[in-house]
This record gives C-alpha cells, sequence and structure tokens, in this order.
C-alpha cells in the first residue's frame, strides 16, 4: 500500500490510517508509538503518542499526539452524537495544550481552505460558526459574558484566490496579534472511504495545507510560528486511484482472483490519465457533512476555550 500511496503522490493526512499501514506492513506494534482507545456511547477515541524520533520516519509525522473520534454519519444532525463529540473535543483540546494556555490568553483560530469548493469549505465554515470575542475586549467589554478570553478568527482563503501564501497571511497576523495558541482547522484526504465525514483528527503537531491532495504548502508549525500549533480536521475526500485499488481488491476477493499489483496500478493509471493521473472524489451528501462538521468543531473548540459558558451564549458570538 506504501508504494502504491506513492506511486500517485499520495499523503496519508490521518495518524491512525498511517499507524494501519505500517502495522499491515510489519504485523507489529510500532516501537515508540504508544495508543489509548477510549469508547463512549456513540463513538471511538484513539490517541496515538509518538515520543520516539526513531518512529517518525516510519509514522511519517512528527513527533507527538494526535486523537482520532470516530463517529457515526457527521452528514446525520443527531444531537447525541453531537454533543459526544464536543465533550471528547473539549477534552481532547485540554490534553493536547497541555496547561500552556492561560485564562487572559489571545487565541487565533484559523480556517484553511476553499470557500469557493464545498468540499474544501470546513475550515472557512468553522469561523463562520466560531464565537470571536478579541475586539468586544476593546470596543464593548461590557458585552463580554464573565470568563471569556480574546479570541480571533481568520479564513485566509487559497493562493489561488488571494495571490497570497497561506503562511505569509498567518505569520503576518501571528506577529501582530501575538497570540498565545493558533487553532486550525482544514479538511483533510482520507485512504479508505469508510472514513469520509465520520471521523475527526486533531493534533498539536501543526499542519501542512494541501498536504492531503498532493498540493503542500509552507508548514504551520510551532518551530515556524513560534507558539504551540492544534491542527484539527475530518476527511471529505479520497483520490480515486483509492477506491479503484479497493474495488479491484474486492473484486478479486469474491471471485477467487489472484490480484496483481502491477497490473492493477498500471490500470489505475490508465483510466486517470485524463485528468493528469489525479482525481479526488468526494460524496454527494458533502454539504451536509461540512455544514455538521463545522457546527462541531466549533463548539468543541469554543467549550474548551471558554469553559462553564453554555453553548446558547457562545453562538451568540459567532461571526
Amino acid at each position: 500500500m506504501n508504494e502504491f500511496l506513492q506511486q500517485f503522490n499520495l499523503h496519508v493526512d490521518l495518524a491512525i490510517e498511517a499507524r494501519d499501514l505500517v502495522r499491515g506492513a510489519t504485523g507489529q506494534e510500532i516501537q515508540g508509538v504508544e495508543e489509548q482507545v477510549e469508547k463512549m456511547e456513540q463513538i471511538k477515541i484513539t490517541t496515538i503518542t509518538i515520543k520516539d524520533p526513531q518512529a517518525v520516519p516510519i509514522m511519517g509525522r512528527p513527533l507527538g499526539t494526535y486523537v482520532t473520534i470516530e463517529s457515526p454519519p457527521l452528514k446525520i444532525n443527531d444531537p447525541y452524537v453531537k454533543d459526544e463529540i464536543i465533550q471528547a473535543m473539549s477534552k481532547s483540546m485540554t490534553i493536547l495544550l497541555n496547561n500552556r494556555l492561560q485564562p487572559k490568553d489571545i487565541v487565533l483560530l484559523v480556517g484553511l481552505g476553499n470557500w469557493r469548493a464545498t468540499a474544501d469549505s470546513l475550515g472557512p465554515k468553522f469561523i463562520e460558526y466560531s464565537p470571536i470575542t478579541r475586539h468586544y475586549f476593546q470596543h464593548a467589554p461590557e458585552a463580554l459574558v464573565e470568563g471569556m478570553r480574546p479570541v480571533s478568527g481568520i479564513a485566509p482563503g487559497v493562493l489561488g484566490i488571494t495571490g497570497l501564501e497561506t503562511f505569509e497571511v498567518i505569520k503576518g497576523v501571528v506577529d501582530n496579534v501575538k497570540p498565545a495558541v493558533l487553532v486550525v482547522v482544514d479538511a483533510l484526504a482520507a485512504q479508505n472511504v469508510d472514513r469520509i465525514g465520520n471521523t475527526i483528527q486533531m493534533s498539536n503537531t501543526g499542519i501542512q495545507p494541501g498536504g492531503g491532495v498532493g498540493n503542500a504548502r509552507h508548514s504551520l508549525t510551532e518551530q515556524e510560528l513560534g507558539i504551540p500549533v492544534i491542527a484539527i480536521g475530518c476527511p471529505t475526500i479520497v483520490n480515486a486511484a483509492i477506491i479503484a485499488q479497493q474495488a479491484i481488491k474486492n473484486f478479486c476477493s469474491v471471485s477467487n482472483t489472484v490480484f496483481n499489483d502491477m497490473f492493477a496500478t498500471n490500470s489505475i493509471k490508465d483510466t486517470l490519465s485524463y485528468f493528469g493521473g489525479d482525481l479526488a472524489v468526494t460524496p454527494k451528501e458533502v454539504d451536509e457533512i461540512i455544514e455538521n462538521t463545522a457546527r462541531i468543531i466549533s463548539m468543541g473548540v469554543a467549550s474548551s476555550l471558554f469553559p462553564g459558558i453554555s453553548r446558547e451564549q457562545l453562538e451568540l458570538y459567532a461571526t
């Protein structure tokens, strides 16, 4: 599978998929990687911590903690599922921040992606539904609820629309606003169709915009920006090559036919050659997935940043 991903220049966004790929290749646990699994009534939470530098090249991602929340399909607006995910996200945010955020610290929320493309609009939608409060501290402090902190939000768009690199925009804002923490939300690419719209990943290792679709930009990390970066995402697309390979493998399995990796790869390349070998697929319900997921993530983050304040009050400060 790793060779297949390299053939099509595919990046594995989800740490849980990277672990499964490595574990599938070796049949063993990965030294220097710890895993904890917690099951709630509606969701499953898997926390993967990469502790050993030797595990970094094996996993293909930096040292840090990765929290994966698996749930029923997010296109279904189930209030019970929503409540559990928000609760899990709030708890995970506290773990990922590791007491590095003080009550009055400024937090900058960043929604990555292209608001013109539904499957890539999770980030901008997240900003739309998040409580933004920093300007109230200066212009209308009486309108704030006791216990609030200053929070700013930005959706910098994509290079093709703005002519600006995402890193350039965010670095400029960070240098001027001086937030204590950056929370970045972006749509991800999955390597399994089963994960589209039912998985949320959180990590404290930053993010590389565009990595999942082979258009990697400058990384947004603590090393580059000088502040902790919490990255959150949900898979909304899967590469057509992945779907084609899974379909061929399933056909070979049910028809008792030997799967030939080279023939399959060449056939997929021929089929996708019209698209330059790269075609991303998203479900027809992607608008509902984006809408519900953006609302869930915004409240999950807000519940952590504004503890003790009700969701109804927080929604009043959304943009």
